[in-house]
């Protein structure tokens, strides 16, 4: 054990053990090194410090303080991440809370030993006591590996004898970021800047991240929990920082749990009794999942550092997409969606626990109060960017929100708009009937058993999708094969009914859709009619929905809003249904051009500058809204930036998808972190929307991987289609894909029997087809076509194996 006395032979003396180990094999990894370094500063102060180039933590065994630092790229060009109070001020302490209200950080100075200290290993051993009054004693041992963001902590303590006024003892972890999340085994629940907010959890904690700050110091944490004994609280906006994680070692906290309180430790804290920490039993006040009054306590955990406002620790530290595109990636898909969750007992209504999502994070505050699961497409967005993280546990989060609002379709199959607290409404808030949130509920369904490869549960729960998909196909006029819809697809605010186009171009794309599920699940008579009947609503469309002279505005380069059964018309210029209409291949070639040439020079297009992605040309005035509100009648919206990124994709317009829609939203997703509910004509956020709302972090996320990076996963299939890159590493979650013209490696979740088509590859060569042991002994070859386009299918034995198209040089023509 080196103690204060041993120590001192150090003075003056340097001790550093450097290790430089091979080079990453990917080609944008950083050198992977790790440092150990034992001094004494300029106060004769002992210093340890690890770092690996990621992380480096400096901890003063004197006055056991602890500074922790990072850098994502590697390259050791670190910033400070935690203590958003002071730099100088601990990351960590070890805190007794007494009845009185006083706390006391406990145990200076502190002994160290190294544990290790090799090539692949650096971890030190830290000793924490405290004698009066009550004598605990606690070992933290800390340790860091080469290439990795995290340090890995073990802590091991002990109370042998208790005193009347000791509350708790308490590790804290504080950092910068101003926004927490916590998944617990029974819920996910989030918190941004409430002034001295403390959530005291009665359930088990798996995962706790925070992201964003309220300065240019972007940072956050990832706290994975390997065995934890101990309760945890959750804090934002303490006196000592913006956002802490307290483990509750010993004792237990004085307030209320699974409720977020402004109350905290101190004004608490004479209001419960002491108890005993010598117990072996839980606080007998209420009910526990976790035992709160033991004696002994000993819990490992990694803490995950990031210079950069989004979570790491499902992110290697080997080659990926470009960093750019990465961070805003990984900004959109943790910053915001998981942020909507409402799955944790309490959220969504004291007493209860359902799965519902709300449209924005909690700050402190949901926008749109009290209502949750839109699904017109609201949540068809949110959930998939959520499906995007391949994170095993907020896909299950998503699986649950789902069945939650398939559980109250009515017998027509009809899906609740949204809750109002815990209540279905099957209405909008504008008072319409509207089509999109059973036809986008039953594609969130379908999405997730593509992400996620479980087909087990889509076998079974296919009769609720049935029912819900049914819905939108009986409103199928089969005379005129055109959908006769109730009301507007996906803005409810606006009138529109009749045969629509917003509705008529969906329902094309969800017939396909299913038609695939039902092919699944061995209903292929079921999917050959859904094909079909795809097949003659799109041939209705491109007759009697398309603006040719004397139809709506005319033109011949758009489809008008809608057909009345008296041959009227409204014609809006609607860039949404349009876009739509496009992304799902439902005009020629020549028509497509046509209705970009007209969007592109319309009002407050994207192309011309305008936000991502305005909703008409024509604008929709008090007449034409539900009780005359225009709220959404001059905005542009999320939504359709989606749709008509597609629909670019499909016409092969990279210039318009890179320059005006991915290359503002990136970067005011990567400068803010959370994003206004709507775009300005002006290209800029309209504040006076909505605050930290889902709809534009979750676009972009999908964009990113669907569009520009072209990973589309179906139920039968695998696409891979990049737009734009020619060689990239996707490494992300639960999907790896390593691409290049003349090779492609992909591994994504399920075992089912997949078709794979990958394109942009060189054209007519073989390529050989194999996949890792023991994934598979199936070996075949395929060749690529004359656009460089190569199909061919595999069947894996297990899931996520890495499945490889090389080519055979020799083979090229």
């Amino acid at each position: 054990m080196m103690k204060k006395a041993t120590v001192g032979l150090l003075v003056g003396i340097v001790a550093i053990i450097a290790v430089m180990v091979a080079l990453c094999n990917a080609h944008e990894a950083p050198a992977s090194w790790l440092q150990l370094m034992i001094s004494e500063n300029g106060y004769g102060e002992d210093v340890v410090v690890m770092e690996n180039g990621f992380v480096r933590m400096e901890v003063n065994t004197d006055a056991f303080a602890m500074i922790l630092k990072a850098d994502f790229l590697g390259h050791a060009n670190y910033s400070v991440v935690s203590s958003a109070s002071s730099p100088s001020q601990s990351a960590f302490t070890f805190t007794r809370y007494d009845t009185s209200g006083s706390t006391s950080c406990v145990g200076t100075p502190v002994s160290f030993q190294v544990m290790a200290n090799t090539t692949k290993e650096v971890s030190v051993k830290f000793t924490i006591t405290d004698s009066k009054p009550v004598t605990a004693s606690q070992t933290l041992i800390i340790s860091l590996i080469p290439g990795s963001r995290a340090f890995t902590i073990s802590t091991t303590g002990s109370i042998t004898n208790s005193s009347a006024s000791t509350m708790a003892y308490v590790n804290e972890w504080m950092f910068r970021p101003i926004s927490i999340y916590g998944f617990f085994d029974e819920g996910s629940v989030q918190m941004r800047s409430l002034q001295n907010g403390h959530f005291s959890a009665s359930h088990k904690a798996l995962r706790i991240y925070g992201l964003g700050t309220d300065v240019n110091t972007p940072s956050s944490f990832d706290m994975s929990f390997q065995s934890l004994q101990s309760s945890i609280v959750m804090t934002t906006k303490t006196a000592t920082a913006s956002s802490s994680v307290q483990i509750v070692v010993a004792g237990a906290y004085p307030g209320e749990d699974d409720v977020w309180d402004e109350k905290g430790w101190y004004s608490l804290a004479s209001h419960k009794n002491t108890y005993n920490f010598t117990s072996t039993q839980p606080r007998s006040d209420q009910a526990r999942t976790i035992n709160r009054g033991v004696s002994t306590w000993h819990n490992t955990y990694e803490l995950f550092l990031n210079d950069r406002n989004f979570p790491t620790s499902t992110i290697p530290t080997t080659s990926n997409i470009p960093t750019y595109d990465l961070e805003a990636f990984l900004t959109g898909v943790y910053g915001s969606s998981p942020g909507c969750l409402c799955t944790y007992p309490n959220e969504v209504k004291k007493g209860e626990h359902v799965y519902q999502i709300a449209t924005t994070i909690n700050r402190p505050g949901y926008g749109y109060g009290g209502t949750y699961n839109y699904f017109d497409p609201d949540n068809f967005i949110s959930l998939s960017s959520i499906l995007y993280s391949g994170d095993a546990y907020l896909q299950e989060q998503a699986r649950q929100v789902i069945e939650r609002s398939g559980a109250f379709l009515k017998p027509n199959g009809q899906l609740p708009h949204h809750f109002n607290v815990d209540v279905p409404v099957y209405l909008a808030l504008s008072g319409a009937t509207q089509t999109g949130p059973n036809a986008f509920w039953t594609l969130t369904g379908l999405q997730y058993a593509k992400v996620t490869g479980n087909t087990t549960w889509l076998q079974e729960y296919m009769p609720t999708l049935r029912l819900a998909a049914n819905f939108c196909f009986n409103l199928i006029d089969m005379e005129n094969y055109l959908l006769d819809a109730p009301g507007s697809l996906m803005i409810d605010v606006f009138i529109r009914s009749n045969f629509t186009s917003d509705s008529n171009a969906m329902i094309v794309g969800l017939l396909r859709e299913f038609a695939e599920a039902e092919e699944l699940v061995g209903n292929y008579t079921g999917a050959t009619l859904l094909r079909s009947l795809a097949v003659n609503v799109t041939n209705a469309v491109n007759e009697r929905l398309w603006a040719s002279n004397g139809v709506g505005r005319g033109g011949n380069d758009h489809y008008i809003t809608q057909l009345n059964p008296d041959n009227t018309t409204r014609d809006f210029v609607d860039y949404d249904s349009n876009f739509i209409a496009i992304a799902y291949g439902i005009p020629s070639d020549l028509r497509s051009e046509s209705i970009i040439n007209r969007i592109d020079k319309g009002h407050c297009a994207a192309a011309g500058g305008g936000g991502p992605e305005w909703v008409s040309e024509v604008y929709y005035g008090p007449k034409d809204t539900v009780n005359g509100n225009i709220g959404d009648s001059a905005t542009a919206m999320g939504r359709i930036a989606w749709f008509e990124s597609h629909a670019r994709k499909r016409i092969g317009d990279r210039n318009t998808f890179d320059e005006h829609i991915m290359s503002p939203l990136e970067r005011d997703l990567i400068a803010n972190t959370w994003l206004h509910e709507r775009y300005e004509c002006s290209g800029d956020q309209m504040t006076n929307r909505t605050d930290a709302y889902f709809e534009y972090p979750a676009t972009v996320a999908m964009l990113l991987r669907e569009i520009r990076y072209g990973v589309n996963l179906g139920l039968r299939n695998v696409t891979i289609n990049p737009f734009g890159p020619t060689s990239f590493v996707y490494s992300i979650g639960n999907i790896f894909v390593q691409y290049t013209n003349s090779s492609v490696t992909v591994g994504v979740p399920g075992k089912v029997k997949r078709t794979y088509v990958v394109e942009g590859l060189i054209p007519n060569a073989t390529f050989s087809i194999s996949a890792d042991q023991p994934c598979s002994a199936q070996q075949s070859t395929a060749t690529s076509n004359e656009e460089g386009t190569l199909t061919f299918v595999f069947q894996p034995q297990q899931s996520n194996c890495a499945i490889h198209a090389a080519i055979n040089q020799s083979s090229i023509n």
